[in-house]
């Protein structure tokens, strides 16, 4: 595992989205497995940004998103096929149905996620983008959830129900269930990048990097790929021990 450990969270954007146009231009038909949330934000400002400025092209590119809240149309604007629309998709030049997704209103949402799955491990991502949720769950994979697990339904805790409101408007309540990928079609891609900034993900980061793989904290399970890059801000790395695995450490100026 590389950790890399930016001045702040704009440095963080700016490294992933690096690492992100390193992807894209080095490959003919480049699958990209995107997150959504807070720290992404940043990182879809700066790939559209280099796609403007200095011709960063998508054009070959196909997108696989992580998650999806269940019972939202895909129109609504807390949907995260809207979310990554809104902020990248429609400001670059990703090709007319290269953005794929869960449908959550499907008719059936167990055979929804047999079609995404299969979808998704035909398409071998190269670079899955990760967020980390403060209980350590990445995607909806909440604690406890078996490292062999594969895209499917879920119910989503209290925690990140509450962490997830300051997205959606006050008279609007989190959806309690949501369709994701699951910990062992997330390990599937050749490589991963998970982006953490904030102090409040400074203790889900310790435990996944430093502490036991176990599913109590699910984004341990990224201890378990050869190609991993964490790119974090110093109150997100602040509970890592000066013993951990950060011997390696860039700290960029």
């Amino acid at each position: 595992m590389r950790i890399v450990v930016a001045d702040d969270a704009d440095r963080v954007a700016q490294e992933a989205a690096g690492i992100v146009e390193r992807f894209v231009s080095a490959s003919e038909s480049p699958a990209l497995g995107l997150a959504t949330g807070g720290t992404m934000e940043g990182l879809f400002a700066e790939l559209v940004r280099r796609h403007r400025r200095r011709g960063l092209s998508f054009g070959a590119v196909d997108a696989y998103l992580l998650d999806e809240y269940v019972g939202l149309d895909r129109c609504d604007p807390n949907a995260y096929r809207s979310v990554v629309h809104r902020l990248f998709a429609c400001h670059v030049d990703l090709g007319i149905g290269s953005l794929h997704g869960l449908d959550a209103q499907a008719p059936d949402l167990g055979a929804e996620c047999t079609r995404y799955e299969r979808k998704v491990r035909a398409a071998s991502i190269g670079l899955q983008i990760l967020g980390i949720g403060s209980n350590g769950h990445i995607a909806f994979n909440e604690p406890g959830t078996p490292f062999d697990s594969v895209t499917r339904v879920v119910e989503l805790s209290r925690q990140t129900r509450g962490d997830n409101a300051r997205f959606f408007p006050a008279d609007h309540s989190v959806p309690v269930r949501a369709m994701t990928q699951g910990i062992a079609t997330i390990l599937a891609a050749s490589e991963l990048l998970l982006m953490a900034c904030g102090a409040g993900k400074a203790s889900a980061v310790a435990r996944a990097v430093e502490g036991p793989i176990n599913d109590s904290v699910p984004a341990s399970a990224v201890q378990l790929h050869s190609n991993v890059t964490l790119l974090l801000d110093p109150p997100a790395a602040q509970g890592l021990s000066a013993s951990s695995p950060v011997g390696g450490n860039q700290i960029l100026a």
